[in-house]
Formats: C-alpha cells, sequence, structure tokens
C-alpha cells in the first residue's frame, strides 16, 4: 500500500481486505458532481408544489379559470376546479411511479429520464397555451406523469451509482433540487402576482421549460447506471461505469470488490425476467417484507399531512389573514430549506432511521399545534395567524430535515436489485395516491364554501402522523453504510429489524475475498492470466 494512502490525515478511509475506500468529499467529488446535476430533473417537480400550487391565488389566473364574488369583488375557485387542477398532477405522478418499473425494465435509466423530459415539455406547452378547463386538466395530469418518472429514475439511477456512505448525503443533496424549485417558484409568484392578466401564471411556466432541455440535451453523455447495465447483461460496460464514478475514491481491490458483489446479486437473480413474474415476486417470501417496509415508508410524506401544508400554502394563508400570503409561504419554506440543509451534517452519523422518526414527530406535533391554535378561544385571529405561520415554518424545517429526502432514499435501498424500479414506483406511487387523496378531498374541509375547518384540519393529521412514526419505529430497519448487496443478504436471512446494524455478511464477504484474490492473481500472472472483471479496455457506455 503506497505510504501516501496509509498516512493521508485528510481523508478518512476505510480498508475491506486490502481495498481502499476514501470517504473524503474531494475524492467522491464525480457522484456529487453527478448529483448535483441529475437534481434539475426534481427542479421542476418542486417548482409545481411552489408556483402551479400558488396559481389559485392568484388573480391572473383566477381571472380565467375561476369567479369574482359580486358582493367584494375579488377573485377566487370554485371547489371542484380547485381539486382537480390539484390532484391531477398527482394522479399522473401515481402514473409514472407505476410505469417506472416496466419503463426501465426496457430503457436504461438515462433513456427513461429523456423520455420523460419530452413528456414534460409536451404538458407545459399546453399548460401554457390553454384557456380550456378540459386542456388545463389534461396537462395537469401528464406533468404528473412526467414528474412521477423523472423524480423515481432519477433517485434509482443514484442508488444504484452511488457509494453505500454517500447514499444518504447523496439523497439530501438531489432533493434539495425539489425545496430549491419550491421556492424559487414562490418568489416569481410573489412576483408575478400583481399582473392582472394570463402573463402572471404563463412567466412561471415559461421557467419550468430550462430544466426539462438541459436534460435531454447533455444525458447521452452520462454514463450508465452500473448495477442496470451488469443486470442487463452487459459487465464490461458495467464495469467501465463503475470505475468511472470510483475513480480517485477507490483502489482496483475496492473496485473489483463492489463489482464481484453486484455479479453475485445480479447472477442470482438472473431466472426472473419476465414484467408479471417480477411484479408478483414483490409480494413473496422476503421480498413481501422489503414491499411493506418501502410503502409503508413512502406513504410517510402523505401521512404526516404534506399536501395539506405543501399544496395549499399559499391559499391557506390567504384564507386565515396573515397578510401577504405569499411572502410568508416564501419565509417559512426557506425555514425548510435550512432544515433540508442541516440534515447533511446528520445523515452520515446518524442514521435515516432516527432522522425520519425524528421528521415525523416534529410534523405531527405541528399539527396539533396548528389546530389548537384556532381551537384556543383566548387567542384573537391575528395571534392565532402569526401562531400559523410558525408553526407551519417549523413543521417544514421537520419535513425536509427527516422526510424529503429519506422516505425515498429507504424505498431504493431496501429491495432486491432486479425489483428496484418496481418496488421504488410502487412505493412512490403508493404515496402519490394519498397524497391525490388528500389534495383532492382537502379543499372540501378548508375551503370556506364548504366545511370551513381552515387549520382545525390538523387534528386528524395529528392522529395519521402518530400511526406513521410507529410503523417507522417498528419496521425500519437502520442500514447506514451498508451497500445494497448487504441490505440484500440480510433480508434473505431475515434479520430481525434490531440486528441490522451489528449482522455481519458472509456471502459480501466471500464476494470481497474472491474479487481480492483475482487481482492479486492478476498482478502476479500477468494480462495473459487475466480473471474475468479483473480489467476491462475502454467500452461506450
Amino acid at each position: 500500500m503506497p505510504p501516501a494512502l496509509a498516512t493521508d490525515a485528510v481523508e478518512r478511509e476505510e480498508r475491506g481486505n486490502l481495498g481502499i475506500r476514501k470517504t473524503g468529499l474531494r475524492a467522491n467529488w464525480r457522484i456529487l458532481a453527478v448529483t448535483l446535476y441529475l437534481g434539475i430533473s426534481l427542479f421542476e417537480y418542486g417548482f409545481d408544489k411552489g408556483a402551479l400550487a400558488g396559481f389559485q391565488a392568484m388573480p391572473g389566473f383566477l381571472m380565467e379559470f375561476g369567479y369574482q364574488n359580486p358582493k367584494t369583488g375579488k377573485w377566487a375557485i370554485e371547489g371542484t376546479p380547485q381539486r382537480i387542477i390539484s390532484s391531477f398532477m398527482i394522479l399522473g405522478a401515481f402514473v409514472g411511479a407505476l410505469l417506472t418499473g416496466t419503463i426501465g425494465a426496457r430503457l436504461c435509466r438515462r433513456y427513461s429520464l429523456m423520455l420523460s423530459s419530452l413528456i414534460l415539455i409536451g404538458a407545459l406547452l399546453i399548460m401554457t397555451l390553454t384557456t380550456s378547463f378540459g386542456a388545463l386538466y389534461f396537462s395537469r395530469f401528464l406533468c404528473g406523469v412526467a414528474n412521477g418518472m423523472l423524480l423515481n429514475f432519477t433517485l434509482v439511477y443514484l442508488q444504484e451509482s452511488a457509494p453505500p456512505h454517500y447514499r444518504g448525503l447523496v439523497f439530501g443533496l438531489v432533493t434539495s433540487w425539489i425545496t430549491i424549485g419550491t421556492t424559487i417558484g414562490m418568489i416569481i409568484n410573489n412576483e408575478t402576482v400583481k399582473i392582472m392578466n394570463r402573463s402572471a401564471y404563463q412567466i412561471p411556466l415559461y421557467v419550468c421549460f430550462p430544466a426539462p432541455v438541459i436534460l435531454i440535451l447533455t444525458l447521452p453523455f452520462l454514463h450508465e447506471s452500473p448495477r442496470w447495465l451488469i443486470n442487463h447483461n452487459r459487465p464490461e460496460e458495467a464495469l467501465k461505469s463503475l470505475r468511472w464514478l470510483r475513480e480517485g475514491a477507490y483502489d482496483e481491490v475496492a473496485l473489483q470488490q463492489e463489482f464481484e458483489e453486484m455479479r453475485v446479486i445480479a447472477a442470482r437473480e438472473a431466472e426472473t425476467s419476465q414484467d408479471w413474474s417480477l411484479i408478483l415476486e414483490l409480494f413473496r417470501g422476503t421480498n413481501l417484507r422489503r414491499t411493506i417496509i418501502c410503502v409503508g415508508v413512502g406513504t410517510a410524506n402523505a401521512g404526516v399531512g404534506a399536501m395539506f401544508i405543501l399544496g395549499f400554502g399559499s391559499y391557506f394563508f390567504s384564507i386565515a389573514n396573515v397578510g401577504e400570503p405569499f411572502k410568508w409561504t416564501i419565509i417559512s419554506n426557506c425555514v425548510g430549506l435550512a432544515g433540508l440543509m442541516l440534515t447533511w451534517a446528520f445523515v452520515t452519523r446518524v442514521g435515516r432511521r432516527n432522522i425520519i422518526l425524528a421528521g415525523c414527530l416534529i410534523c405531527t406535533f405541528c399539527m396539533i399545534a396548528m389546530a389548537a391554535l384556532y381551537t384556543a378561544p383566548s387567542l384573537t385571529h391575528d395571534q392565532a395567524g402569526i401562531g400559523l405561520v410558525v408553526v407551519t415554518s417549523i413543521y417544514l424545517f421537520g419535513f425536509n430535515f427527516g422526510l424529503e429526502p429519506y422516505v425515498y432514499l429507504v424505498a431504493g435501498e431496501m429491495p432486491a436489485q432486479n425489483l428496484r424500479a418496481y418496488t421504488m414506483g410502487l412505493a412512490s406511487a403508493t404515496s402519490f395516491a394519498f397524497a391525490w387523496l388528500s389534495s383532492f378531498t382537502t379543499p372540501y374541509f378548508i375551503n370556506p364554501t364548504e366545511l370551513n375547518w381552515g387549520p382545525k384540519f390538523g387534528y386528524i393529521w395529528f392522529v395519521a402522523g402518530l400511526i406513521v412514526s410507529a410503523f417507522v419505529y417498528f419496521m425500519l430497519p437502520e442500514v447506514r453504510g451498508r451497500t445494497l448487496e448487504e441490505i440484500d443478504e440480510m433480508f434473505r436471512n431475515k434479520v430481525p429489524t434490531k440486528d441490522f446494524p451489528s449482522y455481519v455478511c458472509t456471502e459480501v464477504e466471500e464476494a470481497r475475498e474472491r474479487a481480492t484474490m483475482n487481482v492479486l492473481a492478476f498482478e502476479k500472472l500477468g494480462a495473459e492470466h487475466k480473471p474475468v472483471g479483473a480489467h476491462v479496455e475502454d467500452v461506450k457506455a
């Protein structure tokens, strides 16, 4: 081992057999750069939550798709269009998430992202040009399909490409684009809300176009997911892709160890190759436990009432009379962004289970606090309004700190390799289904023309949040620092939830030992006796 590596005090190193795995940021700059780049695909999903969700409180939009109150002269929107506009995007995302497994079995991750981007561009064009309710609803549905696919294929790619010690940070970074998109959408809305014509909502829509265009033009140059390649019988390209991703962080022994782990799992799963067979595998044997965990945790976002806060924030503040609703929404969302950034420092040390549980509890108790503010007889309406802003800000802090990045991380870590896209798609689809139900029914509870509960709707979400928190506590294992192959072995061996952190994975250790011996044999015997997978020439990915 070179002395420079053995004495490097700047970067922490993990040694497996003779393999060296650097965990410093500088050594792993490639996966971090890929993460930030792919985050572009999540920008529009966040922008949709920040900008398009605010259209229902924008006079320029309501002049086209709403009505003017003859008594007050203010513009408003009826309950049915409000429900459809908000819920059709989520309904489309549900469909897009379900399509992830089937599309991903045929198209590589890059081409799947390009297809999603094309669908998004078509949806945005319709939404920008139409004045018809039918076309608006259809464009919202298409937008949801595109966002569901973009979200899932981006996260699956990163699951399959990130080193184990960086998966948590990678997901924290990539999902920050959702919050950034939400914040930018709110800021643009705050500036265009004063425009009293269609440009008020068209300008925010124009901002959505660059992200999918950039992806379509640049994705062909990205290396494909190594695990997707090896599962599709392209091992040389898989090793080339893995070598590029780990360059500077892994030595040859560590690289071959990880590659050998992938090959072992791919060989085991090769017998199951048909779509319907794979779908049934989700609910068989040890895979059923994985599916339950992924779907259960996947519903956490909706289960703690996220769509109640995120989908109706501006409208909710406006009917609660808290002053300038768009500005308060921006401020509270920035607090949430601070929570997301803070979690980057914790996830590699604390683990995702404790962070998710903390996020669930913060959101849950914020809901009952919000409801109590509007129930307490001693508080004036103005005081309750100020409290609403404070509690909403704390809620968004907890949501971004403990839920936004990590429910998707868990949904991608737990499944078997050949079921990852299917399981993650199912988990996301279930989450979107609950979010759709929330978006569709929330106007009935908070709209002044219907039940008019307002913030008191939080009592229902408090109970739902307690259920989600209990599920996370009893069912979710901690897999911080584990490779996807180690996680697979622990589930196949039916390791109890509490024993995951301490379990020793013998199959993975054997694969690493074989890879180490192959590399050493290659170095001693020369290229003419090269073991399979020890080294390959560059093959175009």
